[in-house]
């Protein structure tokens, strides 16, 4: 698998002119999407990592930006190819990557707008990222996101978060550098809240842009009839497993402040509750296995089988002994962000 690993050269800092590319992470790809997302992009590079089997129809879908292939031959972790495209701009010398989903469809000056934007804030304080504003499209009554805002609007009219999406982020690569790769271990879900945090404990800032917009889709589209459908309902039994590990696992975190972290607990233990009140009758095992885990440093990949009706043999529930260790944090970083694995994971 090419382009995963390798260490970081010097990026290009916010000093003068951004030189900026784009970044997306493909599996399973619809190419008419990615045709539009092209159009955008249209002569700008673009680092593409091919998490797993692709079809080259979905390749050629982008043949009108500058195309540049990390190929891996099995499907790996979204923050292992974030980290692939994110590494790869810096190795090419680019100085911010503009990370997209493989639905976003980016207008054509986008790019450039979001860049001469974060260089001009960069030049009076550490920048670790600028978000645009994300929406859902007309089609597919899509929810919103909703932004973890840090204080009110700047007199530039940026406004702090604690953390953004990638999707439609703009990074700066001298701060990747700095704060750390994205944490491949959480596979999936909460990539971007950790690092978001990190970002602050290390005195690298986030800002939103509300003022620039792009379509997003977030979560599974429904029908009219379904417009107030929650969530936890919308989400495959493999996407609510990470929902609930990831939630517990950054909550045990050194660098995430005590002001968050009751939150989004507070937030899984209500989505939960319309799981048992909605859902189907094996619909909470993969939430249960899932802070399991996350209790115990289990991370990475989700367990075989897992969308399944029944999840393969393994404890679901902490013994006594180990919640009665509960509140000690199984993960911590080191200086450089590189998590070390707990020990107490169950197997």
């Amino acid at each position: 698998m090419a382009g995963i690993s390798g260490g970081m050269t010097g990026a290009v800092t916010g000093q003068g002119e951004p030189r900026a590319c784009a970044g997306v992470v493909l599996y399973a790809p619809d190419p008419a999407l990615l045709a539009r997302q092209a159009e955008g992009l249209a002569g700008r590079p673009l680092f593409v990592f091919v998490n797993g089997p692709v079809e080259e129809q979905a390749l050629s879908a982008l043949a009108k930006t500058d195309l540049r292939v990390i190929q891996s031959e099995m499907n790996v972790d979204l923050g292992r190819g974030l980290n692939a495209v994110t590494e790869a701009a810096s190795r090419d010398g680019f100085s911010h990557i503009m990370l997209l989903d493989q639905d976003s469809e980016p207008p054509a000056a986008l790019l450039d707008q979001l860049a001469e934007r974060s260089v001009a804030v960069e030049r009076q304080e550490k920048v670790a990222l600028l978000a645009l504003l994300l929406v859902p499209p007309e089609e597919g009554f899509y929810k919103p996101i909703r932004y973890e805002r840090r204080g009110p609007a700047r007199a530039n009219g940026l406004v702090p978060l604690d953390f953004a999406p990638t999707s439609g982020s703009l990074v700066n690569l001298a701060a990747y550098a700095a704060i750390g790769p994205f944490r491949d271990d959480f596979f999936i879900a909460g990539i971007d809240v950790e690092w978001g945090f990190r970002a602050w404990d290390r005195g690298w800032a986030s800002y939103l842009a509300p003022d620039l917009a792009l379509p997003h889709r977030w979560g599974e589209a429904v029908s009219a009839d379904e417009l107030g459908k929650p969530q936890i309902l919308r989400h495959s039994r493999l996407r609510n497993y990470y929902y609930a590990r990831n939630v517990v696992a950054t909550a045990r975190v050194a660098h995430v402040p005590g002001r968050w972290r009751a939150k989004p607990c507070a937030a899984l233990a209500a989505q939960i509750a319309i799981l048992a009140a909605k859902g189907a009758s094996w619909s909470l095992e993969p939430v249960r296995a899932g802070q399991a885990d996350g209790l115990r440093g289990h991370l990475g990949q989700a367990p075989a089988g897992l969308e399944r009706r029944h999840l393969p043999h393994r404890r679901p529930c902490l013994t006594e002994a180990e919640r009665a260790v509960s509140s000690v944090r199984l993960y911590r970083l080191s200086g450089r962000g590189r998590p070390f694995r707990s020990k107490t994971a169950c197997h």
